[in-house]
């Protein structure tokens, strides 16, 4: 009776092993699963951005939002910043528009001139 179900948990162990082996799961990964990332990309003289829900462009930003003209971002990690928080406000369900204010807070150099 003991090696019948001591047979009956080794195979029980060696489908989960198998099941793992061939499934996507990862022991301790902490990769995250978010539906929606961002993209940067070099414009004329310097970045923009893109949100991205899988393989779709929801937005397409190519220059500083609200200010007048055509202005990109001047560095790639300003672009990035920018992105990052349209992203959150996205995930709590609020509008994708940014204020001012939060762009000063994301430290954008042409925001804090005013």
């Amino acid at each position: 009776m003991k090696r019948i179900l001591l047979a009956y948990i080794l195979i029980a162990v060696v489908f989960g092993f198998l099941f793992l082996s061939f499934s996507n799961y990862k022991i301790g990964a902490t990769e995250s699963k978010l539906p929606l990332h961002s993209e940067i990309f070099k414009v004329s003289d310097g970045y923009g951005y893109q949100i991205e829900l899988e393989s779709r462009v929801l937005i397409k930003q190519e220059y500083i939002p609200i200010l007048k003209g055509k202005r990109p971002f001047k560095t790639a990690e300003d672009a990035e910043r920018t992105a990052n928080k349209v992203i959150s406000k996205l995930l709590k369900k609020e509008s994708p528009i940014l204020t001012i204010s939060e762009l000063k807070e994301l430290q954008i150099p042409e925001f804090n001139l005013y």
